[in-house]
């Protein structure tokens, strides 16, 4: 039974990455389930025992990486409300950093031009429930709608900017890219909030 969980794991994965391949320079609506197929070494019947579709295809990607970062930032959220300091946070965003570094092949062509518009309004509603828990815990005299507001706007800003790094790094180590998205966004929005 081990075995053939490791075989569909495997097979799962051949076929993620053959979709990958294909859609870091194709766009969705170009590709098909038989060039996936052909790319991944695999009949459309063995297709078809996995995914509905391209599209059911993407969604598990999605899902992966969404659950994933998702779980980084809680982690960095939670280490900011127990207050251990701004060295802890900036230690907890650089693994944020780490997580976007270690899947940037994804994330960039996710949120770039080419990506799936809805993958970046799926991550920030995933991530803001978590700023409102940990972040802003004083909403001072702003409405719901006006924190909604200010939470899309900062989320917007801040996943541009760490794609923007994890394209091009340049002199900017990961902790100080840390202590940016500190001070840029999430100090910022607090202050901002409680007002």
């Amino acid at each position: 039974m081990a075995k053939r969980s490791e075989r569909t794991q495997q097979t799962k994965a051949d076929f993620q990455e053959a979709f990958w391949r294909l859609y870091s320079t194709t766009p969705m609506e170009k590709i098909t389930v038989a060039q996936v197929c052909q790319l991944a070494g695999y009949n459309r019947a063995t297709f078809y025992l996995h995914y509905q579709d391209i599209y059911d295809l993407l969604q598990t990607i999605e899902d992966g990486l969404l659950e994933g970062m998702t779980e980084v930032v809680e982690l960095c959220m939670q280490r900011l409300s127990a207050d251990h300091g701004k060295p802890a946070l900036v230690a907890a965003l650089k693994e944020l950093i780490v997580y976007y570094e270690k899947h940037k092949r994804y994330i960039l062509v996710l949120l770039g031009p080419q990506g799936d518009p809805r993958f970046a309004l799926r991550l920030k509603d995933a991530y803001k429930p978590l700023w409102r828990r940990y972040i802003i815990t004083d909403t001072g005299s702003h409405s719901e709608q006006e924190i909604d507001l200010i939470l899309e706007f900062t989320l917007s800003g801040t996943l541009s900017m760490i794609s923007r790094w994890v394209q091009d790094p340049g002199d900017i180590s990961q902790v100080e890219m840390g202590k940016l998205v500190y001070d840029v966004a999430i100090r910022k929005v607090a202050a901002l909030a409680a007002t």
